[in-house]
């Protein structure tokens, strides 16, 4: 395989224009998009969000799920367009092994279908805390991660992982879970957190070419993502 040509500007926006706005356009194209919070902040949403865009721009979507996706919730994001629902191929996995078998399998789908451009993993650390051998759990990672980043690479492939978190007392503050390699190749990383009166915050953490700090408020509504109040 050639390795395709990606223009350090081109995005995928998510729809939303306060979020794309934030992002100078939407989400990097070809690298990996790391999103974290508290549970309930609303990953899920940002990423069902960006699968919908997607497949409205005529592109197909791989959906690695360990959280319990939601049909109901995908389909109101959606609109209810039953051509949405084709153009996504969820996997839901069941622990950290069955979920380095459905990034293999992306793999293999990316490389032979050429709309396949989004690679979505809803979390990817979620089962990673469940395994109880530390070393096949970090040799897991880092294959799963070496697969993920030669997507992008190669095929220019839109990455977007939801990420956990936990309380580190050095910090004293909530930080992603997954530690240096997950850190390292995510390229750009997005802290999301509730705030007063239903309020979601979207803050920049790392980015390439933007200024860590910035931010913007968006609301969780019953069609997914806005940027005023419900």
């Amino acid at each position: 395989m050639k390795l395709r040509e990606i223009r350090g500007d081109e995005k995928l926006p998510l729809g939303i224009g306060c979020l794309d706005n934030l992002l100078d356009g939407g989400f990097d194209r070809g690298v990996i998009n790391q999103v974290y919070g508290q549970g309930g902040t609303g990953k899920t949403n940002v990423a069902m969000q960006l699968a919908v865009s997607a497949t409205l721009s005529g592109e197909k979507v791989i959906y690695i799920d360990t959280e319990g996706f939601s049909e109901n919730r995908f389909m109101q994001i959606g609109g209810g367009r039953k051509e949405i629902s084709d153009n996504v191929n969820l996997y839901r996995v069941s622990d950290f092994s069955d979920q380095e078998v459905a990034v293999i399998k992306a793999e293999r789908m990316i490389e032979k279908d050429a709309r396949i451009r989004v690679l979505i993993l809803d979390s990817f650390t979620a089962l990673l805390r469940l395994e109880r051998d530390e070393k096949n759990r970090s040799v897991s990672m880092q294959r799963q991660l070496s697969i993920i980043n030669r997507l992008c690479n190669e095929f220019g492939t839109t990455v977007l992982i939801a990420n956990q978190i936990y309380y580190d007392p050095d910090l004293q503050d909530i930080v992603p879970y997954g530690g240096y390699f997950l850190d390292h190749y995510s390229k750009t990383i997005l802290k999301i957190e509730k705030m007063p009166a239903g309020t979601r915050r979207m803050t920049v953490v790392k980015h390439r070419s933007m200024m860590e700090g910035k931010y913007a408020d968006f609301y969780i509504v019953d069609t997914g993502l806005s940027c005023s109040p419900p």
